[in-house]
């Protein structure tokens, strides 16, 4: 006879709670991510230890271990920051296949590849478990990458942890873009206010100061334009704004956009 085991109700209970408190520990670690990295670079801007605080906190967001932050710039990409057993800070990559996929013109969202030999990796394996390459996009243009790999297989980034990414690359693009003498908030103050948004606002946020159209930062994004009236009226709720205007300073002054 098959012994089948039914969950009793204290079960189901159990597995809820616990199912809602990695939840929890998942949108923590988000928070986290975007809010750290917005502190760093709001107070120091584009500077080698700001990237690095950005780059370290990605990689320990999605537990790996090797990663880079690149500007694309005289058709090559530029090592702005470095972990592990990636090329230096400094150093100048052509296009392998799967980074020129990535960067071609128009939004692109994150290219995940498992167990696949990895351009960005030196040493003598280059194959790695998991590679997550994220453009930098903005003004319509991609302005580098973000990548980031593990040696050994590692779990896949879920659709929510793709969106957190693609946040903090906004941010990182924003401020490959931005004047390097512009005035910024304080960075206290800075994460206080961007703890306050979803990372589909602050890659909203990030673009008010581009002066797009709602239709355009929705095809930008890929959502719609209402759905982009939305998310800029919760964000001038949160952060206690008037206007359209005044939220496109209000990012200008965090070092967001141009």
């Amino acid at each position: 006879m098959t012994n089948i085991t039914h969950l009793t109700p204290a079960g189901d209970s159990a597995r809820a709670t616990r199912n809602r408190y990695r939840q929890i520990e998942s949108s923590a670690a988000r928070w986290r991510l975007l809010t750290d990295a917005a502190s760093a670079l709001a107070s120091e801007g584009l500077c080698a230890s700001a990237l690095s605080t950005a780059l370290s906190k990605a990689l320990a967001f999605l537990s790996l271990e090797d990663g880079a932050v690149m500007v694309l710039k005289d058709d090559a990409l530029h090592v702005l920051a470095a972990q592990g057993q990636v090329p230096p800070v400094g150093a100048r990559l052509a296009y392998a296949a799967a980074l020129q996929a990535t960067l071609q013109p128009g939004p692109r969202a994150p290219l995940v590849r498992q167990d696949v030999v990895s351009g960005l990796r030196i040493g003598r394996e280059q194959r790695v478990g998991l590679e997550v390459l994220v453009p930098l996009c903005l003004d319509g243009k991609n302005r580098g990458m973000l990548a980031l790999l593990s040696a050994q297989a590692a779990p896949l980034p879920n659709p929510d942890d793709l969106l957190t990414l693609q946040a903090l690359a906004t941010m990182l693009a924003a401020v490959l873009a931005a004047p390097q003498n512009a005035p910024r908030v304080a960075a206290p103050e800075a994460a206080e206010m961007l703890k306050a948004l979803t990372p589909r606002e602050l890659q909203v946020f990030a673009l008010l100061p581009s002066g797009w159209t709602n239709a355009v930062m929705g095809e930008h994004l890929g959502i719609a334009a209402g759905t982009v009236k939305v998310h800029v009226e919760r964000i001038l709720h949160k952060l206690d704004l008037n206007d359209r205007t005044q939220a496109a300073v209000r990012a200008a002054d965090l070092g967001l956009g141009t």
